[in-house]
């Protein structure tokens, strides 16, 4: 292994405590048999380093954003992470065939949900888990929900006995005269909450105490007895406008157009009379 010695002296590197060695005595160059060896073997070393990542501590978000613009492609393309879609439409996110009773799709929100995707760079397998996951996040909460329904209106009726409907028709009554703004009244209907048992209850039993009140008494009466819709009949058309994507005032009701929301507070003055007033 005589070939080393053909090396210079003088080239040298710096070894412990800067004290300058021999490059020819340095373990690389005499693990090498000969002078190809050597060189072959250096060259494969310099390739693989430079095809190594560059990682180190970016100092700023915008170092960061030109690390990933040019490293981030070459773990694409080496297979080691999946390239996510770079537009909202690639995740094809689309409605479901089969929904969870209760659910409402929005096209919108599917295309918000697919920028958030891209924006983070979430792979297009990922957001389908994702979504799948809301979803059966989503039946869960309404089985809960279900459950929690059927027990209150059990309790309701084992509370009221044989006068519950009569409660909860008071109850009924009572509610537009504690929320007298439409939006309030239409917060009530869109979450669910103006007939929930647990709502309900607590407003029957406040109708009752009102009764021994002659102003709220009268007024008790007076509800739903008004000319034109019904209490029962407005609380219908409401819900319809607002769940159902077919009603032609569904997408006016979603953006709280004031003309519709104004027609709103006009449908429960009717039905309770002096009752509502819009804020």
């Amino acid at each position: 292994m005589a070939w080393p010695l053909d090396i210079p002296e003088n080239l040298t590197y710096d070894g412990d405590g800067g004290v300058k060695v021999p490059m020819r005595d340095h373990p690389f160059v005499k693990e090498s048999p000969d002078l190809g060896h050597f060189v072959n073997r250096a060259f494969a070393q310099h390739k693989e380093l430079g095809s190594r990542l560059s990682l180190k501590k970016a100092e700023t978000p915008e170092a960061a954003a030109a690390w990933r613009t040019e490293h981030l492609p070459k773990l694409y393309d080496a297979g080691l992470l999946t390239r996510p879609p770079t537009k909202p439409e690639e995740y094809e996110i689309k409605k479901p065939e089969e929904m969870p009773k209760g659910m409402i799709w929005s096209d919108e929100r599917a295309g918000k949900f697919g920028a958030i995707g891209v924006k983070h760079g979430i792979p297009k397998a990922a957001m389908s888990e994702l979504l799948e996951l809301h979803r059966e996040a989503f039946s869960a909460s309404v089985a809960e929900f279900n459950t929690t329904y059927e027990e209150g209106q059990l309790a309701l009726k084992r509370e009221f006995g044989d006068k519950f409907d009569e409660v909860m028709e008071d109850a009924k009554r009572f509610t537009p005269l504690i929320f007298k703004d439409a939006k309030d009244a239409a917060f009530l209907a869109e979450t669910g909450i103006g007939n929930h048992p647990q709502f309900l209850g607590i407003v029957a039993r406040l109708a009752q105490f009102a009764k021994s009140d002659a102003s709220f008494a009268d007024q008790l009466k007076a509800g739903g007895g008004g000319s034109g819709a019904t209490g029962d009949e407005v609380r219908s058309e409401l819900s319809r406008i607002m769940n159902d994507t077919t009603h032609p005032k569904y997408a006016l009701f979603k953006k709280q157009d004031p003309k519709t929301m104004q027609e709103i507070d006009e449908m429960y003055k009717k039905a309770y009379p002096g009752q509502l007033t819009v804020s």
